[in-house]
């Protein structure tokens, strides 16, 4: 049957993916393995209107390839195990009872999280615990600038985009803006593998330039890169605040949701112990 309804769904979508439905089946059996059946709304149940013809064939297909699979593959395995494997009410209880918890701690922790963090509270948090806050890739911040070899601002830019003077610094962006194919102001904590995908080096190679010294020049493809660091943090050293605090703040709260978890699991059993609902004998 397989044979017979790819290519008439693959003939009738490529006529019209408006017509993906109307014209696809004759009735409301769209495909048959084994002992079960996949039906039209089952499909319908997909929404893949808006894509092309041949990638509404192309998903519908794949669709009904896997619902096969899985089907054929569970009739093979209920007919080849034995008795004792087949029986997985025992696992199921036990995945039943979990998730319950699971949900309930979930919506336990929703309704008395406190999300409020405090400036002091980052700041504490950041200096108590150093060991999380290492980087592995160094940061740093300054400039990234990408300009044709052949611009005729090449050489003034050059000249320029080391310089760490305000007045420099404006000059650069005003050079920057007419002439560079593309230029960032790292102002921000930057991590040094975003910088060198877009100046086509490894990071391993511009790591160590800078490691040693705070600029880096490479041509590639007809263009000059410019990198200008203005701050630098090596792979391995302890990742700025600044750059930290998001990571600070899922701390804070995985640390806060997990005492909510624990105290919820004591105060269950101590209630159970107090109202004799739990009983070591």
């Amino acid at each position: 049957m397989a044979r017979i309804i790819f290519p008439v769904l693959l003939l009738c979508l490529s006529v019209s993916s408006c017509r993906l439905y109307d014209g696809l089946f004759n009735g409301d059996v769209v495909a048959r393995a084994g002992k079960d059946v996949l039906y039209r709304s089952e499909v319908e149940a997909l929404n893949i209107s808006g894509f092309s013809s041949e990638d509404s064939a192309a998903m519908v297909e794949r669709y009904i390839r896997s619902w096969a699979r899985n089907r054929l593959l569970l009739e093979v395995a209920e007919s080849r195990l034995s008795k004792e494997d087949r029986n997985v009410t025992a696992q199921l209880e036990e995945y039943r009872r979990q998730l319950l918890v699971y949900r309930y701690e979930q919506q336990y922790v929703e309704q008395r999280l406190d999300t409020v963090i405090t400036e002091e509270q980052y700041r504490e948090y950041y200096e108590a615990h150093p060991a999380s806050f290492v980087t592995h890739v160094p940061l740093m911040r300054g400039w990234f600038i990408k300009v044709s070899d052949s611009s005729p601002n090449l050489n003034p830019i050059k000249s320029l985009y080391r310089a760490r003077g305000v007045e420099d610094s404006v000059r650069l962006e005003d050079l920057c803006y007419t002439s560079a194919d593309k230029y960032f102001r790292l102002d921000s904590w930057t991590g040094l593998d975003i910088v060198a995908e877009e100046a086509g080096v490894p990071v391993q190679e511009l790591s160590a330039v800078l490691d040693s010294r705070p600029w880096f020049e490479h041509n590639w493809m007809g263009y000059t890169y410019l990198i200008a660091v203005h701050d630098y943090v090596p792979e391995g050293g302890a990742a700025p605040y600044d750059y930290s605090r998001d990571r600070i703040r899922n701390l804070i709260l995985s640390r806060r949701k997990q005492e909510l978890v624990t105290s919820l699991e004591r105060n269950v059993l101590n209630d159970a112990i107090a109202s004799d609902k739990f009983i070591i004998y």
